[in-house]
């Protein structure tokens, strides 16, 4: 009686009334309890406050971040300054060109930060690709690529002519230098000293062997170096000895053919018995290689070219046309230097310059094309902006050179226009000679792309630290995944349940242990072994692959426990209708348990993924101390986290490009765990089974 009483005192308070009065109304109003509403509100706030700090966590890592993408990495030049910069002066020029440098860019020299409003590289760009196929890019209906300049050792042909023509080019011709086609000979072959024009027509069509020339030669192959059939050289030589057919002297053995002379000289000065014509100022820088021979007598100089007693003396060219002289300032003033200062330079080259009267034609023809009367004006060189490109005839190449490189040292350089005092820096007084560094900044695409990770010299491709991630915990899920599946199908299934109680915390003792002491296990233990199996040679002291197996052992327990919880769900009555159908305990756990706990065990395997890409010590000790894009498991390599620890570790300043590198690998981090934990989600929502 007194247990009744007891009870009906309880529902009496639960109800609010008497249990023995049926008729009495109930309070169902909800009543406030203190320690309930401090459990809720206290739950409350740890839930808002995870969502506030992973919100805050994320916007460091994006404002870190976007400070990594967006700062400046400041790389030396290969420009100076060419005069001294004063403090209000806007604009300069530069000794050195070919540097990146942009418009919208950002200099520095010293401690004054500039931002480029304009720059001008001003280039001069020459291709050497023969006479023929010079004037074929000269002429050609598509502007692109079309050069503004044409060197030529030959003139333009009427069928050249009439392409340009099509292609409303109106080219102008200018003779600049006199050539002399120099035949030359390997040093050693002193008995081919003087040869008559029969005799040069046979060497380079008919005869095999010098003996062929003459008895009492060698009877020895004739090798043959001669220039390509673009070249206004080979078309010379042919008009001289063959009327224009060059079908002879292509049909023969042992021959060699180039648009670049240097590769001639070169060839002839390492034969023998090789024999070779080119133009003359290569002949005269290669005279410690290469042996002149005589034509009918006549060694080719500058009293033989000049009383045309050489016979293969010839004209030397240059082509513009009108409309690159009307379009291109730069182009106009660069035939004029050129036509001012050739005959000062050209024998310096090894050609012969032309006549007073000859130069007085092609500088007539220049004043018409620009509508000058009289003669050319000085050339302020340092007032001219914009590129030039010159392609054709390899023998004119070493001459436009010259002039090109007179024309650059005559004030033809880079030229910039900045605003000064940019990024709250000072303008100041810079002397001549002063070094300019060029403001980058790491772009996605680099980012993304590029092999190698060097914050010392600003290479940040994060490829390699992200294959040795992948690396390490490819070989940590190898090795977790067996095991640790295997240990949950063992615990849930076929351990007793004295042995299950038993092993399971002991099993689980392995994720208590400090990560540290794994990554000197790894070290001192697992690596050892590895290189006594595949040999010292083949392993190094620090690779991937014993890092990733001690990974795997890591997070064993992980898969093991989070498995064995998705087996154990599995309800009781399945087993039972297997078991009631015939199956055996195998046939039931691998086609009946495991499949209904698929969703369990696939989220089991992203977790391990996610933890093993997580890990820092174990990778940072174990795996090696420098990014390398290696795909050999037996190589050092650095993880992501590896890398975070390692340089954090040092002497890092705070909000320098190193310091901000780390936000952006772990940005990268958040981004792959992130796409993990979404593919978990899609897997479990596949795959789970209801009950």
């Amino acid at each position: 009686m007194p247990e009744q009483n007891k009870r009906g005192s309880i529902l009496d308070d639960l109800l609010d009334r008497a249990i023995s009065d049926p008729n009495a109304s109930l309070d169902l109003s909800r009543r406030t309890r203190i320690h309930e509403n401090i459990i809720q509100g206290f739950l409350l706030f740890c839930g808002i406050l995870s969502i506030f700090t992973t919100i805050g966590i994320v916007l460091v890592l994006g404002r870190e971040s976007f400070a990594f993408f967006t700062r400046q990495l400041w790389e030396e030049s290969n420009k100076d300054l060419e005069v001294a910069l004063s403090i209000d002066a806007m604009e300069f020029r530069t000794s050195a060109s070919g540097a990146t440098l942009h418009g919208g860019d950002t200099i520095r020299i010293g401690n004054e930060v500039m931002f480029v409003d304009k720059y001008d590289a001003n280039l001069i760009n020459i291709e050497s690709i023969g006479t023929g196929a010079g004037f074929a890019a000269f002429c050609a209906a598509d502007t692109d690529g079309r050069p503004d300049i044409n060197d030529a050792s030959r003139a333009i042909t009427s069928e050249e002519a009439q392409q340009c023509a099509d292609s409303g080019i109106t080219p102008l011709e200018f003779r600049v230098g006199t050539d002399a086609v120099a035949i030359t000979v390997n040093p050693v072959n002193e008995f081919a000293t003087d040869l008559t024009r029969e005799e040069i027509r046979l060497i380079f069509s008919e005869a095999e062997t010098w003996a062929d020339i003459r008895p009492e030669f060698p009877n020895e192959p004739i090798m043959r170096f001669i220039p390509g059939e673009d070249s206004g050289t080979f078309d010379f030589f042919v008009d001289e000895f063959f009327d224009g057919d060059p079908e002879m002297m292509l049909k023969e053995s042992n021959l060699v053919t180039s648009e670049q002379d240097e590769q001639l000289t070169r060839g002839i000065g390492q034969n023998e018995f090789a024999v070779g014509f080119f133009g003359f100022a290569y002949y005269q820088n290669n005279r410690d290689t290469l042996r002149v021979v005589g034509v009918d007598g006549v060694i080719p100089s500058a009293e033989t070219v000049e009383d045309a007693t050489y016979p293969l003396a010839r004209p030397l060219y240059i082509y513009t046309s009108q409309q690159a002289l009307d379009n291109k300032p730069q182009v106009a003033a660069f035939i004029n230097y050129y036509l001012r200062h050739v005959n000062e330079e050209i024998e310096a080259v090894g050609y012969f310059p032309i006549s007073q009267d000859i130069l007085e034609e092609a500088i007539k023809t220049y004043a018409e094309a620009i509508g000058l009367d009289g003669n050319l004006a000085d050339v302020d060189v340092e007032a001219i902006n914009g590129n030039i490109s010159i392609s054709g005839s390899s023998t004119i190449l070493p001459l436009t050179q010259r002039i090109a490189n007179v024309f650059r040292e005559d004030g033809y350089l880079p030229h910039i226009e900045v605003i000064r005092g940019y990024q709250d820096t000072v303008p100041t007084e810079h002397p001549a000679g002063a070094g300019l560094e060029i403001g980058d900044r790491v772009s996605l695409i680099e980012f993304f792309t590029n092999t190698i990770w060097q914050p010392q010299i600003r290479e940040f491709g994060i490829i390699p630290l992200i294959n040795a991630t992948l690396m390490t915990s490819a070989i940590a899920m190898l090795v977790s995944l067996p095991l640790g599946i295997g240990a949950a199908v063992y615990l849930s299934e076929y351990a007793p349940e004295r042995v299950r109680k038993t092993l399971k915390p002991i099993l689980e003792i392995l994720a208590g242990i400090p990560t540290v002491v794994y990554g000197y296990f790894a070290l001192t233990f697992m690596t050892p072994l590895l290189r006594s199996i595949f040999g010292i040679e083949v392993v190094n002291i620090y690779n991937t692959t014993s890092a990733g197996i001690v990974v795997g052992i890591l997070i064993v327990p992980l898969i093991s426990s989070m498995s064995e919880d998705a087996l154990s769900a599995v309800p009781l009555a399945l087993r039972e209708a297997s078991y009631g159908l015939g199956a055996t305990k195998l046939e039931t756990t691998f086609k009946i348990v495991v499949p209904a706990a698929l969703s369990g065990i696939f989220a089991a395997f992203i977790v391990a993924v996610s933890r093993a890409i997580g890990e820092t010590m174990i990778v940072a000790i174990a795996a090696g101390a420098g990014p390398n894009f290696t795909f050999n498991p037996f190589d050092s390599a650095e993880t992501m986290t590896g890398h975070m620890a390692r340089i954090s570790g040092g002497d890092l300043s705070y909000d320098s490009i190193d310091y901000n590198s780390i936000y952006a690998i772990g940005l990268m981090l958040f981004i792959i765990t992130l796409i993990l934990n979404l593919i978990s989600r899609a897997i479990i929502t596949r795959f789970r089974e209801a009950y």
